[in-house]
């Protein structure tokens, strides 16, 4: 399955926006790819057959290359993907940590599932070491802004060495999706990982699906009210 190559590679004139890969990326995952993962579901027996070990990897492939083109876009401008981009849409942004979705909103979704109590306790061991990880990135970030801050005012900021922090948390961030998303497939294996990420496709469409973001603006309160 061709992927829609990542953001900021190339000469200058030739790298692409974040928006046109997220937009190409999500149109990827709405067809062919889910479909073909909810064909191979609905064919299956419950077994781990061929199609459908196929379409669960194609898909868990496409989030992997999702983050794979944020790094790729942090290293061109670390910023843009630490905030939220502009290719985000108004429903996404509740749910996002350093440019992207929490991590523990990976094993809450697994958790809707109804999963065994084994799946149950492998994703409270992924939760434990969210729970470790995500303060130390956020404290990375908190300390890289206040030593800006102090420099700035003492007139001697390096924004090279405050855009080369931000990289690298990014990169650190992005890393620690990748990690969740992986180690939760692994433990769901099988037919309860492709349902998992079938669930994980129809939410993150759902955030960019024109019905739902016209009911999410309808709520919003209107401007000066």
């Amino acid at each position: 399955m061709p992927r829609p190559p990542p953001p900021g590679r190339g000469a200058p004139g030739a790298r692409r926006p974040m928006r046109d890969f997220f937009a190409v990326w999500l149109a990827t995952l709405r067809s062919p790819l889910l479909p073909l993962l909810r064909r191979a579901l609905s064919a299956s027996s419950g077994s781990w057959d061929d199609p459908l070990s196929s379409a669960a990897a194609a898909v868990e492939a496409h989030f992997q290359a999702h983050w794979s083109a944020l790094d790729a876009a942090a290293r061109q401008d670390p910023a843009q993907v630490v905030a939220a981009g502009d290719w985000r849409s108004p429903l996404e942004l509740p749910f996002l940590w350093l440019g992207d979705v929490h991590p523990s909103l990976l094993t809450s979704l697994l958790r809707t599932l109804s999963p065994s109590p084994r799946l149950l306790a492998a994703a409270d061991r992924v939760d434990r070491r969210i729970r470790a990880a995500v303060p130390a990135v956020s404290d990375r970030l908190r300390r890289a802004q206040e030593a800006f801050v102090a420099a700035e005012v003492a007139g001697a900021a390096d924004v090279e060495a405050f855009l080369e922090e931000l990289k690298g948390v990014a990169l650190e961030a992005n890393r620690l999706r990748r990690g969740v998303l992986s180690e939760l497939v692994a433990a769901a294996g099988g037919y309860q990982a492709a349902l998992y990420l079938d669930a994980l496709s129809r939410f993150v469409l759902s955030m960019h699906d024109p019905e739902v973001l016209r009911r999410f603006d309808q709520c919003r309160p209107s401007p000066g009210s």
